[in-house]
């Protein structure tokens, strides 16, 4: 094990029984955070030779170079040396480094749609060609995402829009914090009855959800605010400190992961990775197993410990393992798992030491309403995350990982990446201001998924211009009419997976 999360444990587990250290949580996580600001501004080693050119690497060897002192990118099975571009990036150098050691292709692609400028920027730092792939490449874009991008980008220019304001985020975040400290109070501080105190754990429940919906999964690609001091100062903010959970984490799973590789088994951190084992049979190729035909039953029961769950995983999957399933976690940095530690006390602190050990809450109605919060919020955001791409509206592939492990590939996989977004997202309730609120406009899934460094608020004025483009292309755009609607797809697809035992062997 890792001394230095060795470390973190052990100074959790001395604050749980210490009064006397937790007192001073506050000016500990200050000064962690100053050193950590500190370690940031430390110069990186700069290269004093000329870039190499003319390498041919695999994609292990590719993946060696994931640190600041050596920071590679793939795009298009071209290698690109960047690390003397990391302090020059206008999106700063932490998206850069999520994907530095891979392929970025696609990474590259929807967060630069509207410019041919970083792609000539880029080309100064070429150093050589990626001969084998981890993951099959996707075909090349036929037009139909270059016709989306161009006709967005004249909607936005026509409406002098700016793509990634911040304004419509922070006007809703600012009530909706207020109302966090307002439930909070009367729930975990203030002696109060046990219908209000219910009632306060369930609407916290429910504003933890929408704060982590809303400016936090902004912030998490770079959708709020053209710096990316905006994207790391609010996406800390309400993930870590707020919520207790952890933005590289999130990263990892839902920005490198999920939103590159969706609903592909074996790529696809949000699906199952092996075909027998998994507590869930959501993707055909998965063994079936008699526990299945009850899985439209039990598993919307097991979606409320997503709260819970996200709390362990971060901590002893990304920082612990440094692995998220197919994909590789990037090193951590010292600063970074400073930080991690510091939020994790300093939520600790509040959610439980200020409660229990100040205010006097008996501790075993604080584990309950606890507890009851969390499931509150673990339910809101599963069922939302749910509905959006395991559904019987939308389609699942599958990638032999362990076969690509050993041996790598140069296969491209049957489709444009751009259509793949459309074919696995599903939408709902496009007439509903309410629902777009209360999801976080995940309702609009098909074009979060196509765009996600665009603020979310911005996605009903866009959704009509992606309808168009794929209706020209004869792509079907997966949308329902109502929230129901979409839930009843979730439930139909989990009791027909769950009824069929035969194996389908299919791959792309």
């Amino acid at each position: 094990m890792n001394k230095s999360l060795i470390g973190i444990i052990l100074i959790i587990g001395i604050l749980i029984l210490s009064d006397t250290v937790f007192s001073l949580v506050p000016f500990i996580v200050i000064i962690i955070e100053i050193y950590s600001f500190y370690l940031d501004y430390q110069p990186i080693k700069k290269q004093s030779k000329e870039l190499a050119k003319n390498l041919k690497l695999t994609w292990q060897q590719l993946s060696e170079h994931n640190t600041q002192e050596s920071a590679y990118v793939a795009i298009k099975n071209k290698i690109y040396d960047v690390t003397n571009f990391l302090d020059k990036h206008p999106g700063g150098k932490e998206f850069i480094l999520m994907n530095a050691g891979r392929d970025a292709t696609h990474a590259f692609q929807c967060y630069h749609p509207f410019s041919t400028k970083p792609a000539e920027i880029l080309e100064k730092y070429y150093v050589g060609e990626l001969i084998t792939n981890q993951h099959p490449l996707f075909k090349e874009d036929s037009g139909f995402y270059k016709e989306c991008s161009t006709k967005i980008q004249e909607y936005f220019k026509s409406k002098n829009i700016n793509p990634k304001t911040p304004l419509p985020g922070l006007l809703r975040a600012i009530p909706l914090w207020m109302l966090m400290v307002y439930t909070f109070y009367y729930t975990f501080i203030r002696v109060t009855t046990w219908k209000v105190r219910l009632i306060g754990c369930t609407l916290y429940g429910i504003l933890q959800g929408l704060n982590t919906l809303h400016l936090m999964h902004d912030a998490s690609h770079g959708a709020v605010g053209n710096n990316e001091k905006w994207w790391w100062g609010f996406g800390r903010l309400t993930l870590d400190y707020i919520s207790g959970s952890s933005m590289l984490a999130w990263h990892n799973q839902h920005v490198i992961g999920h939103h590159i590789y969706t609903n592909i088994m074996g790529s696809d951190p949000d699906v199952p990775q092996k075909r027998d084992g998994d507590v869930r049979r959501i993707v055909p190729q998965q063994v079936w197993n008699k526990i299945y035909l009850w899985q439209q039953y039990y598993m919307p029961i097991l979606y409320g410990l997503l709260s819970l769950r996200s709390r362990y995983y971060d901590i002893f999957e990304i920082f612990l393992y440094e692995t998220n399933g197919p994909i590789k976690v990037n090193p951590i940095s010292l600063q970074n798992k400073l930080r991690q530690a510091a939020t994790k006390i300093l939520w600790l602190y509040w959610r439980y030491y200020l409660p229990v050990r100040v205010c006097g809450m008996d501790l075993k109605y604080f584990i309950f309403y606890f507890l009851f919060t969390e499931f509150v919020t673990g339910y809101w955001l599963a069922v939302n995350f749910q509905v959006s791409h395991i559904s019987d509206e939308v389609e699942y592939f599958y990638n032999n990982v362990d076969k690509l492990e050993k041996q790598g590939t140069n296969e491209r996989w049957s489709m444009e990446w751009a259509k793949l977004q459309v074919k696995t997202s599903v939408d709902y309730a496009h007439d509903s201001w309410l629902m777009t609120y209360l999801c976080g406009a995940l309702n609009y899934q098909v074009v979060h998924h196509l765009y996600p460094g665009i603020s979310q608020y911005l996605y009903p004025q866009i959704a009509p211009i992606i309808k168009e483009v794929c209706n020209k292309h004869d792509l079907k755009y997966h949308e329902l009419r109502t929230f129901n609607d979409a839930w009843k797809s979730h439930i139909n697809h989990l009791r027909d997976l769950g009824q069929k035992g035969k194996l389908v062997e299919i791959s792309i």
